[in-house]
């Protein structure tokens, strides 16, 4: 038979167990400063006006990317602070309604070494707050 006066132990056990826990989701503990980081990506030059620009750490395995714009800028959100390692992706391919024919894709321009992010050389600091006006300019 077990008596009622059994089971207290237990049940105030969760109960400290699911405050801490509760604690620890609102507090953020563990939360790791972060930035925001914009700006341009150049080759030659002239803004890169498409891809996706990919930040890398491989030490923690970290990895953001934002959009290219036709005009050459990007933008991306709560990226943990570090130095990155930087490379660039080809834009993607759309999917099409069908019957509709693809439009001819503008040459991608950024050499191969710098679309890897093993071979890249680029790299950006990214500190805590905001990191605006950053240029990335891709070597010939």
């Amino acid at each position: 038979m077990i008596r009622s006066n059994s089971l207290v132990p237990w049940r105030r056990g969760l109960g400290v167990l699911i405050l801490v826990g509760t604690a620890f989701a609102l507090t953020g503990c563990g939360d790791k400063p972060t930035g925001s980081i914009s700006g341009t990506v150049n080759h030659k030059g002239q803004p890169v006006t498409s891809g996706t620009i990919n930040l890398i750490l491989p030490d923690k395995g970290l990895g953001y990317d934002g959009k290219i714009g036709s005009s050459g800028t990007f933008s991306i959100d709560k990226v943990e602070t570090g130095k990155y390692k930087v490379y660039i992706s080809p834009p993607q391919v759309e999917q099409l309604p069908p019957g509709k024919a693809p439009s001819k894709a503008e040459p991608f321009a950024v050499p191969k070494k710098y679309q890897d992010q093993k071979d890249t050389t680029l790299s950006v600091d990214v500190k805590a707050g905001k990191n605006d006006g950053v240029t990335i300019d891709i070597p010939d």
